[in-house]
């Protein structure tokens, strides 16, 4: 009988599973053809940081354009869509959850959505322009400067999305101290190490090696993981464990 309720509840759990995958198809689906029917202002954006002179980006087959557009409307399409598919994530997960937790799952996804987006256009207005010059004034008297549509904005898409991904570094600690998977104390004393951590981040994910850039993406990594050091002391599992035996012998007789 054990068997038999341990398949049901699994048959149960793919069948979730299965309708959020289908609904987050579907809000990349919208995505994409919000990203196509406004196909203008999508590639305006997309180009802006680049110097007036090379926004002519350059194709070098038939079905470049094609292709590239296609891509410009998928990564468009994932942004656009990131709250919902960053909510059903934490919908799905959310059995895992005590009945208490799973109310602040709407909360949760929402910052997770905020920080995701906010990474993306922080990145898009403060760091991009300035690495796009720096890359391509980079000895710019000894070469012919051009930029080739497929490799541009699929390095301005990736780009964008790794900074909206960087963003949800708060999340993922405060997930760890809560399954116990590390300590906030640990966060603390650590925090020499984690600033070379993000460092490095830093340098490898920004487009130029130049200083202003890197120091764009540490700055707020940092001020992130101190956000993530205050706000996990109130998901520690002794913390919590203490909170919910008081709320029980409160509420007992």
């Amino acid at each position: 009988m054990t068997r038999s309720d341990d398949r049901l509840t699994l048959i149960e759990h793919l069948d979730e599973l299965r309708r959020r995958l289908f609904i987050c198809v579907l809000a990349l689906i919208a995505g994409m053809i919000i990203a196509g029917v406004f196909n203008d202002r999508v590639f305006a954006l997309l180009l802006r940081p680049l110097p007036p002179e090379l926004t002519e980006i350059t194709t070098l087959s038939p079905t470049e354009p094609f292709m590239v557009s296609f891509a410009v409307w998928l990564y468009s399409g994932i942004i656009m869509a990131s709250p919902l598919l960053i909510y059903e994530f934490w919908a799905f997960v959310g059995p895992a959850f005590t009945p208490g937790e799973r109310r602040h799952i709407l909360p949760v996804a929402g910052i997770c959505a905020a920080l995701f987006l906010g990474g993306v256009v922080f990145g898009y207005v403060f760091v991009l322009p300035r690495g796009l010059s720096v890359l391509l004034g980079w000895n710019s008297e000894f070469f012919n400067v051009q930029t080739r549509a497929r490799e541009y904005l699929t390095f301005v898409a990736w780009f964008l999305v790794a900074f909206g991904a960087v963003f949800e570094m708060p999340v993922v600690l405060i997930g760890m101290v809560r399954l116990g998977v590390i300590e906030r104390q640990t966060l603390k004393k650590k925090r020499k190490f984690a600033v070379l951590i993000m460092a490095a981040v830093a340098a490898i994910a920004t487009p130029s090696q130049d200083v202003f850039s890197m120091l764009a993406m540490f700055v707020p990594l940092l001020f992130l993981y101190e956000v993530a050091i205050v706000v996990a002391r109130f998901f520690e599992p002794q913390r919590r464990a203490a909170r919910h035996s008081l709320e029980t012998s409160s509420g007992g007789p």
